[in-house]
């Protein structure tokens, strides 16, 4: 990474800051006041390896100021931070075990997130970051890991991100989930020319597809069902898969590269309230017949929420993000970005309670290093 900073009085150079702040948060740091104070509680041993500054006047390794990492995060260019973390993480050996189904493909979540404690309370914008999240591998190792992050400027939408973002990802024989928000035309041309394929869900916001959907005559279409209990409720679920194409004698779909329509149905029994709820989807797909399988797109629908039970929920819960008051220049993606680290880091070990493992981490400083590769 390059150091922003104006050389004149650098004393601590900005690999070594980024490497202690990542240990600092994988050791469970929420602000930058927690990372100052994990830095000045380490011992000598860790500064050294993480390239602290050596005083031979003192004969010690210094710990760096709070004030000092918190400058360096306002400054450091996020894009490059997230693609150099996104790099490291989908290292081939760093998820060895991490091979899709033969019969399903990798999939890519794609959805934004809005860090609540950047907008002021009396209005304006804030941080909204959108991200590429693999899922549907079939390994609770890699489902889950952040591909790319990018921070959605102001005036702009998350639509205008989306291939900007995924430009970054090789995407050959992949399968993109989003919401009915990126379900567009473009977005369905830029997936096929990149050899990917798209499942997307579609709302009434796109009036006239929605009303060529869900004029198709299901009622004649095959229906595969499956029901779970857990979580105190009980699902049924059932999925119907429309091919699409002038030899079928369905409405004509006017959508680029559509090969197939779905619609899925869940209806969810609560056991202690006996409350019922029901919920309807329709979404498209350029899936090809050999991959569309009804099973397999309701597991890639449902899988898309990886992003938020996975990502978004865990950077909320377990580190407070949404409370988070940092808001100054690049400091909030930066730190959702070494926040992505730490979670993705842990899951590559074998963590699935992230909470847990930061618990793990805290107890011992060399920890965090042994995790991210660094010999100790």
């Amino acid at each position: 990474m390059p150091d922003p900073r104006d050389r004149r009085g650098v004393r601590h150079s900005a690999g070594s800051l980024l490497a202690l702040a990542a240990a600092a948060v994988l050791a469970g740091a929420r602000s930058f006041a927690a990372i100052g104070e994990w830095i000045a509680d380490v011992p000598q041993p860790v500064l050294a390896v993480l390239g602290a500054r050596f005083d031979t006047r003192r004969g010690r390794y210094l710990a760096p100021e709070e004030s000092t990492v918190r400058r360096l995060t306002q400054q450091i260019d996020g894009d490059m931070l997230d693609d150099a973390i996104s790099a490291w993480l989908t290292q081939p050996t760093r998820h060895p075990t991490g091979q899709p189904s033969p019969r399903m493909l990798t999939a890519v979540a794609v959805d934004g997130k809005s860090l609540r404690g950047t907008f002021a309370r009396t209005g304006g914008a804030g941080v909204h970051l959108l991200a590429a999240v693999s899922h549907s591998t079939g390994d609770a190792l890699t489902d889950g890991i952040v591909l790319a992050q990018r921070q959605v400027e102001q005036k702009t939408s998350e639509i205008a991100w989306f291939a900007p973002m995924l430009d970054q990802i090789d995407l050959t024989d992949t399968v993109v989930t989003a919401d009915a928000l990126h379900t567009t035309r473009d977005h369905a041309r830029y997936l096929t020319d990149r050899n990917a394929h798209y499942v997307f869900t579609v709302k009434e916001n796109l009036h006239r597809l929605y009303r060529q959907l869900d004029s198709l005559p299901w009622h004649e279409i095959p229906t595969s069902s499956h029901t779970e209990t857990n979580h105190g409720r009980t699902e049924h679920r059932t999925i119907q898969l429309a091919p699409l194409g002038p030899y079928q004698h369905f409405p004509a779909i006017d959508f680029p590269h559509a090969t197939h329509a779905f619609l899925i149905e869940r209806y969810t029994t609560h056991h202690t309230t006996r409350k019922r709820s029901a919920y309807t989807a329709l979404g498209i797909t350029s899936l090809p017949t050999e991959h569309a399988h009804p099973t397999h797109i309701a597991t890639y629908v449902r899988n898309h929420w990886h992003i938020e039970n996975r990502l978004h929920w865990v950077r909320d819960v377990t580190y407070a993000e949404d409370h988070s008051r940092v808001r100054t220049h690049n400091a909030p993606r930066v730190m959702a970005t070494l926040r992505n680290l730490a979670i993705n880091a842990l899951r590559h070990t074998g963590y699935t309670n992230i909470a847990t493992g930061l618990r793990h981490m805290a107890r011992n400083p060399t920890r965090p290093l042994t995790l991210l590769g660094i010999p100790t």
